[in-house]
């Protein structure tokens, strides 16, 4: 099984490339309520499918992730967790992932 590296909460880790958010979830212990935020350079991903292997999806390019839960939700954590796209595709979920372009890129 592939590895490799990514910041997951502000954790420097290393991560099986084929694995899913509930396994994630799982082992960082994370609530069961808490969804996988995904950095991809200049998109961001909100993962709906939590049993597909994050290599076939775009989070699967992640560089960091987050795990956003309504019970620890502090909109003020940072620009990208606040962004009103994950509100909006967190309770209209569309189809195994939402992705979006990153809030304060410019292009």
């Amino acid at each position: 099984m592939e590895t490799r590296w990514a910041t997951i909460d502000g954790v420097h880790l290393e991560i099986p490339t084929d694995c899913t958010v509930d396994q994630l979830r799982t082992v960082l212990h994370k609530p069961e309520n808490a969804v996988l935020i995904a950095v991809t350079g200049d998109l961001v991903s909100v993962v709906h499918d939590e049993e597909r292997p994050l290599s076939e999806l775009v989070a699967g390019c992640g560089d960091t992730y987050y795990f956003r839960s309504e019970d620890e939700y502090d909109p003020g954590r940072n620009e990208i967790l606040s962004a009103p796209e994950i509100e909006n595709a967190l309770k209209m979920p569309s189809g195994e992932e939402t992705t979006f372009q990153r809030p304060g890129i410019d292009h």
